[in-house]
């Protein structure tokens, strides 16, 4: 076992190694493929984290019997035994030692056959549970800035948060990254850090934006979703990080007219919360988690957006709503209802 590849994001180290050369390069590849970071640009002093994998052709893997079930969904389930996690999903495994930042993956050869986006997810959730540990912490958000100007639009799977933000791309706003965006504090406020590579978009935004049909080699169907390098069609607009100023909050409903909704700080806590990963994991991170999300609210506005068919029919209207909070015309949006200020630091 030998470090085959180092990488850096916002200040901390992630060391790479693999048994063998044949495993090295299909990891390394998908970690280029997949994620935002810098190569061969360890930061001196800074925090380290290690991922070592390993194939799991025998299936040899088994979970310790102390081991208890942590959380279980369709594709993943999380089993804890004292300091360790084991994610598993199908027949790899990661197992997670937290205090150490170490993750072991144990990759089975089905691993590599799934579709781009399935790789994708396993290792990104790895991943995030290690750099919760130094501070970075992930939130199902698409990060977006034009002229400085900085916003997140934050939302589970299906709430429109991605086709929101191919539509402000197609009409000039820079990205961060689509479905997970990192974030932490620094001095000048709470940062958001791209992390995930790749796009994920209805196939019907392409009746809007004929671009998107382009044959690309990255791209791939995951389920009713397409998955593509969103680089190959709008180059150079890709930023790495940014400090927002709005969250947006996305709400797909049955009505014929959108319309935006600014919502108290309260109830932006509690979005923000639903839509962290990994909060609930360990007791102590979860108040720092919880204390850089509310600092969060505090340095921006936050606004529900009520998504109708017109969004639907014509995307590129959400460019115009979205300006108009920028320029501070909100008062413009005859639609638009406003909520009290309460503050919840009290």
């Amino acid at each position: 076992m030998s470090i085959i590849k180092s990488y850096s994001i916002s200040k901390v180290n992630l060391q790479v190694e693999c048994e063998d050369k044949l495993l090295s390069k299909k990891v390394i590849d998908a970690i280029d493929d997949y994620f935002f970071m810098t190569s061969d640009g360890s930061i001196p002093n800074s925090n380290n984290i290690t991922m070592r994998f390993k194939n799991n052709n025998n299936l040899s893997f088994k979970a310790p019997e102390t081991a208890q079930e942590f959380f279980a969904s369709s594709s993943l389930h999380v089993l804890k035994d004292g300091n360790f996690y084991y994610l598993i999903s199908e027949s790899s495994v990661f197992q997670l030692e937290l205090s150490n930042s170490l993750g072991i993956g144990l990759l089975d050869s089905t691993y590599w056959e799934r579709c781009p986006k399935s790789k994708q997810e396993f290792l990104m959730l790895s991943l995030l549970w290690l750099l919760r540990e130094h501070g970075l912490y992930g939130l199902h958000a698409n990060g977006l800035v034009k002229d400085g100007f900085g916003i997140l639009i934050a939302g589970g799977s299906g709430s429109g948060k991605s086709t929101t933000a191919l539509s402000l791309i197609k009409q000039g706003w820079d990205y961060l990254s689509d479905d997970v965006t990192l974030f932490r504090h620094s001095p000048d406020g709470i940062e958001a850090i791209a992390f995930q590579k790749g796009f994920s978009f209805d196939p019907y935004l392409a009746d809007c934006y004929p671009e998107l049909n382009k044959p690309l080699k990255a791209s791939s169907f995951n389920g009713q979703k397409r998955f593509l390098d969103i680089n190959s069609i709008y180059p150079n607009r890709f930023l790495s990080s940014c400090f927002p100023k709005v969250l947006i909050f996305p709400k797909i409903v049955s009505q014929n007219k959108s319309h935006l909704i600014s919502i108290d700080r309260s109830k932006a806590l509690i979005l923000l919360i639903d839509n962290s990963g990994g909060i609930m994991v360990d007791k102590d991170k979860v108040v720092k988690q919880i204390e850089v999300l509310k600092q969060l609210v505090y340095q921006t506005d936050s606004y529900q957006l009520i998504a109708g068919r017109d969004l639907y029919e014509e995307p590129e209207k959400i460019c115009e709503i979205v300006s108009r909070i920028q320029e501070g015309r909100i008062h413009e949006l005859g639609e638009a209802s406003f909520c009290p200020v309460r503050d919840i630091r009290k």
